[in-house]
């Protein structure tokens, strides 16, 4: 074989290695850009769950049986984002997110409108310590 064959067979083979080089770190950027994104939709639709739930306890009177949908909605919702989370994030944001829900669930249960007032504040401080957590998993500040 002459020079130019093993200048054919050594383009071939940097060609090749090449594309198994980029398809790997491609596929890993891909991976990381899917999950990064993922979990961007989760955290974004577990607090916009969370804000619609304090939304709609803000303007009912505790125990009234039209808001208690809505509530019972947005809380079932909230534990559909918690799950994503779940297979997403570390335990830091489980365990914000987990408090965040209990938190609703007291909203929900509220007897009274001091109590209700109580669970909203509490909900509200919640939501900033999922935000920190959520923020910190991604690198955020």
């Amino acid at each position: 074989m002459d020079a130019s064959g093993y200048a054919a067979w050594a383009a071939a083979a940097t060609s090749l290695t090449t594309l198994l080089v980029t398809t790997l770190v491609g596929g890993r950027r891909e991976k990381h850009k899917w999950a990064r994104e993922a979990l961007t939709d989760a955290f974004v639709a577990f607090l916009a769950a969370s804000w619609k739930h304090s939304d709609i306890a803000r303007g009912q009177t505790p125990g009234e049986a039209d808001s208690a949908a809505s509530l019972s909605t947005q809380y079932i919702e909230m534990r559909s984002q918690l799950t994503r989370l779940r297979l997403l994030s570390t335990n830091e944001v489980l365990t914000a997110g987990e408090a965040l829900l209990r938190l609703h669930r007291t909203v929900q249960d509220a007897p009274t409108p001091e109590e209700l007032g109580r669970a909203l504040s509490a909900a509200s401080e919640g939501r900033r310590v999922v935000v920190a957590a959520a923020k910190k998993e991604m690198g955020l500040g």
